[in-house]
């Protein structure tokens, strides 16, 4: 196995456990992200790029999703209310704070 096929390979297990360990906030979304890369500018990272991303990862483990482009959307947790903002490939914690009206 090369380098590429190592970093293909974990790609799709963090993937994977999007939708198998469905997170349904962001601390628990970002612990499985930081598997696969540390934040760069965001609260957290994932590149996407491939033909599984991490929207529809989101969408099979129950998220609601906004888009806007493939770059660039918002996800929501129907049950917790956790809100997520991804652009292009940067991760943001845009959850409602307690007393926020959002």
């Amino acid at each position: 196995m090369n380098a590429l096929d190592g970093y293909w390979a974990l790609y799709s297990l963090t993937l994977r456990d999007i939708r198998k360990e469905k997170p349904d906030t962001f601390a628990k979304l970002a612990a499985i992200l930081n598997r696969f890369q540390q934040p760069s500018a965001g609260d957290a990272f994932f590149p996407d790029g491939a033909d599984d991303i991490l929207g529809d990862a989101l969408d099979d483990a129950g998220w609601r999703l906004e888009w806007e482009a493939e770059y660039l959307w918002t996800a929501v947790h129907p049950v917790t209310r956790a809100r997520i903002r991804f652009i292009e490939g940067d991760v943001y914690d845009e959850t409602p704070k307690q007393g926020d009206k959002r």
